[in-house]
């Protein structure tokens, strides 16, 4: 009968791809950006605060982004890069 993987066992089975994704960080063009504000609105860590006055965003706080990616996959303007 086979077990349930645990995440440290599944962790191990993947180390390469664990270890590409603990490298992986947010990269953010300011020029590209139109305001839009999905990625404050999705992210779970709170790194984006909207600048109204100037319809941009300012990502602040990057060692508090987990590279979750849902900012990546919400912006219209391909601004945010993950790599």
């Amino acid at each position: 009968m086979r077990k349930n993987p645990t995440f440290l066992s599944s962790l191990m089975e993947n180390k390469e791809i664990a270890q590409m994704l603990w490298q992986l960080q947010i990269r953010f063009d300011p020029e590209k950006c139109k305001g839009v504000y999905q990625c404050y609105m999705v992210c779970p860590v709170g790194c984006w605060t909207p600048d109204r006055p100037r319809r941009k965003v300012i990502f602040h706080n990057p060692e508090k982004c987990i590279a979750c990616g849902a900012c990546v996959l919400q912006c219209p303007e391909d601004a945010i890069e993950l790599r």
